[in-house]
């Protein structure tokens, strides 16, 4: 399995590349800080050293998670009784109630919260930028490809977290040198125009390019699985494009075209749509050519998305009881924290929502109905490594251990999943509301059968060898093709733009066919029109629960309306993080962000 190929790799010290093969495991040895002139006396570690920011980074994804989707229409956290009230601040994320800047307990994680992450990754890449000035690569036997291949992926990830800084917060302050508190500077401490913030991140990312090594050959990232290469620099900097005209009031269509275009040409190396929708996610995704940048994971080693604690992302996305269901019984029951917005009322006979955001099953139904989408499927392991849907649909959950041969909510009744958010208890088979007081469709009203869940990565059975082997795909290739359309479709271009989208939603609709009627017009004889409205809902069907709706939701203007249990807002200052109390008392020269309340 994987944990063997990644010991026998960080064994070998293998070679890391500037323009050769490379690898290192992020998870085997992580080290609470690299200090002291004795500690580097071989070539593994420094390589050990200069990927501590990744397990830092990968390890506070679950921030990213929760800034993305929870104040955004696709993914909330509901009440279940008295699970998930913490104090009322899910409910605050979903209804954009984020003016009190003084959550900000990283141990909480509120809206404050990356901004800290963050900057922890950004000063341990800057004191290993620093280690690396200082030391000899002849010493440890690195050429000068491989110490600028070393150097290439600490910038890349400084760079990465960067970006979200930017993204989440926009005026922030950029460091370059690790420094102790006492030697900043007011520069040091003093935040960028937007402009400039963007500038210097794009500069970086255009500088990676030249010091990391390309993608070699086909077959997936294989042994570079973990690390930052060419294309996963470009295809941030697609990122970066794709979003210029929100983050510094400047569109940037073709410049993002531009990139994706040198990405597909394949000048960063082969990348293609596999031809499965659940491979980039699969045990063995290091094997997908799809995947452009991934966390490594093994359950042996490091598997943050998987574990049922709060720093995590997809261990708490699936509903409780469902362990006997699935083969993961050793690791006890679940809490479920993630479930998709939903679509129909409590009335009885129930009707639809008519929000044009959320209503995630009527996005998928809207072609599913027409033709099977294989995403849209009840999630079954059909053995120790395969499987099959990405959902937790209507229905019983199957226990074979239990009395009722269903799964059993902590309160005793039988849990039916339900499209719907209500106290329905006992009553969800048939739809009935047992407590009248928690009629109303919202967050505080959930219990144990509300909402549908998603299972984006595979729980394979505990027993086979498979469990919790997937990597945490953050770039894929899908990513690519997706932005080169919308800046098409920008453009004027909604044929090409929907021949590019049809060439990944195919996979989607194998058992019945990808019929006219499910295409967009530009390929395969379609018939569907492609506008902002179908764009924005595809870019949710493709990536749902990938941690970027916050982000297409700000792009395409709709950041600001109603959903499920939100109301409209009523000025856009919420499209940006506040920063906190905390953060301010700290750093005299900060600057709030507009629409929110200073302490100066």
């Amino acid at each position: 399995m994987k944990t063997s190929k990644y010991i026998a790799l960080l064994s070998l010290a293998a070679a890391f590349v500037g323009g050769s093969t490379a690898c290192t495991d992020l998870s085997e040895t992580v080290y609470d800080q690299v200090t002291g002139e004795n500690y580097y006396n071989k070539k593994s570690d420094v390589i050990h050293a200069v990927f501590r920011p990744f397990e830092h980074m990968y390890w506070a994804h679950w921030q990213v998670m929760e800034h993305e989707e929870l104040p955004a229409d696709q993914i909330v956290t509901t009440y279940r009784h008295d699970w998930w009230t913490d104090g009322n601040k899910w409910v605050q994320y979903h209804r954009h109630q984020m003016d009190d800047i003084n959550q900000n307990d990283a141990s909480r994680g509120e809206w404050t919260s990356e901004w800290t992450n963050n900057y922890g990754c950004v000063a341990q890449a800057n004191f290993m930028l620093g280690e690396l000035d200082r030391l000899n690569p002849e010493q440890f036997g690195f050429d000068q490809a491989e110490w600028d291949g070393l150097r290439g992926q600490v910038v890349a990830i400084r760079a990465y977290a960067y970006q979200r800084l930017f993204n989440c917060y926009r005026n922030i302050v950029i460091q370059t040198e690790y420094k102790a508190s006492d030697e900043l500077t007011v520069e040091d401490q003093t935040q960028k125009t937007p402009q400039e913030a963007f500038d210097w991140i794009e500069n970086e990312l255009l500088e990676c390019i030249k010091l990391l090594p390309a993608k070699q050959g086909q077959g997936g990232n294989a042994a570079m699985q973990g690390q930052f290469t060419k294309g996963a620099a470009a295809a941030l900097l697609v990122r970066h494009y794709l979003n210029a005209e929100v983050w510094i009031g400047k569109s940037m269509w073709n410049e993002c075209i531009a990139m994706c275009d040198r990405i597909i040409n394949g000048e960063f190396g082969y990348y293609a749509i596999d031809d499965r929708w659940d491979a980039p996610f699969d045990w063995n995704n290091e094997t997908s050519d799809e995947v452009i940048f991934a966390f490594s994971s093994s359950f042996a080693t490091t598997t943050w998305i998987y574990n049922n604690a709060r720093a995590t992302i997809y261990g708490r996305s699936l509903p409780y009881g469902c362990q006997n269901y699935l083969g993961i019984e050793k690791e006890g029951a679940r809490n479920p924290r993630y479930c998709i917005s939903p679509s129909y009322d409590n009335s009885k006979p129930r009707n639809t929502f008519t929000y044009q955001l959320g209503c995630v099953s009527q996005k998928f139904e809207k072609y599913s109905k027409i033709s099977q989408d294989a995403r849209w499927k009840q999630y079954k392991n059909t053995s120790d490594n395969t499987r099959e849907g990405m959902m937790f649909l209507e229905g019983y959950i199957l226990d074979p251990n239990s009395g009722s041969g269903y799964a059993r909510a902590p309160q005793g009744y039988d849990i039916y999943l339900r499209d719907q958010v209500g106290m329905f208890t006992s009553g969800a088979p048939t739809g009935t509301i047992t407590n009248a007081a928690l009629a109303e469709s919202k967050l505080e009203s959930g219990d144990f059968n509300s909402g549908l869940f998603v299972m984006k990565y595979p729980w394979y059975p505990y027993d086979g060898g498979y469990f919790k082997e997937s990597d945490f795909a953050v770039l894929r290739y899908a990513e690519i093709i997706y932005s080169k359309a919308e800046c098409m479709l920008r453009n004027g271009d909604a044929t090409g733009a929907g021949a590019l989208l049809n060439s990944v939603r195919k996979r989607n609709y194998k058992e019945n066919g990808f019929l006219a009627s499910i295409a967009y017009k530009g390929s395969d004889s379609g018939l569907v029109t492609l506008d902002m409205d179908e764009m924005l809902d595809e870019w949710g069907r493709e990536f749902l629960f990938e941690a970027r709706r916050r982000t297409d939701l700000i792009r395409f203007g709709r950041f600001q309306d109603a959903w499920w249990d939100k109301p409209a807002d009523p000025d856009k200052h919420y499209e940006l993080f506040p920063l906190s109390s905390t953060q301010m008392s700290q750093n005299p020269y900060l600057v709030q962000n507009p629409g929110y309340k200073s302490i100066r």
